[in-house]
């Protein structure tokens, strides 16, 4: 974690390996590929390009599978597949939810900081996630891949967030499960924090004095 000058008045979060399972990672692909019987090695292969281009909103979910998996006919459908997809969402930490919940409904004489979601995801997947686990319960605004055409570790997608959040980087603090883009966060001055556990991550948010009663 870096040192900040300042007070913190707005709170940054990764959603998949921070709050719930990644939305569509390795762990999750190989596993809806052996449910289907699919090559995973052929399916990874597919996947790299059309995933960069679903994830910045550039194509659907069904132009994604068109390419890496419907490129020849299946004995199951779109439909059963992308219930699949969703089905390996879960959430992967509960007490870090809890907290965020607890965090929200805070009030002090100060104000609770803003909160904000930053996530790489597809749109299809993320408006499942979204209302499926109560994300708009947690969160001020959704800064998604998808919605601003931008990936981290891109600087441009942190400059969105601060301008969206309007707060200057030493009043934010990011906390993500990826070390290149929390390093990413603190180029520009945000407090960054990689979560290695909850606790750890409780822990070094009370040290910048974001705390729950």
């Amino acid at each position: 974690m870096t040192a900040v000058a300042t007070k913190i008045t707005a709170t940054f979060w990764d959603c998949g390996g921070v709050l719930l399972t990644n939305g569509w990672d390795h762990v999750a692909r190989r596993r809806v590929a052996e449910y289907f019987g699919l090559n995973f090695d052929e399916f990874e292969q597919r996947h790299e390009q059309p995933n960069d281009q679903w994830e910045r909103g550039k194509i659907t979910l069904q132009e994604y599978l068109n390419q890496t998996v419907f490129y020849v006919p299946r004995q199951f459908s779109q439909e059963d597949f992308i219930a699949q997809m969703r089905a390996v969402s879960q959430v992967l930490y509960p007490q870090m939810v809890a907290f965020l919940r607890r965090l929200r409904l805070q009030r002090t004489p100060d104000g609770r900081p803003g909160m904000y979601l930053l996530s790489n995801e597809s749109r299809e997947l993320m408006e499942y996630r979204i209302p499926q686990f109560g994300l708009t319960d947690l969160f001020d605004a959704f800064l998604v891949s998808s919605y601003i055409g931008l990936r981290k570790p891109e600087a441009a997608f942190y400059r969105c967030a601060l301008d969206i959040s309007q707060r200057s980087p030493g009043e934010c603090v990011f906390v993500d499960d990826r070390e290149e883009n929390v390093a990413a966060a603190r180029q520009l001055g945000i407090c960054g924090i990689c979560l290695e556990t909850p606790q750890q991550v409780i822990a070094e948010l009370g040290q910048l004095g974001i705390t729950i009663a």
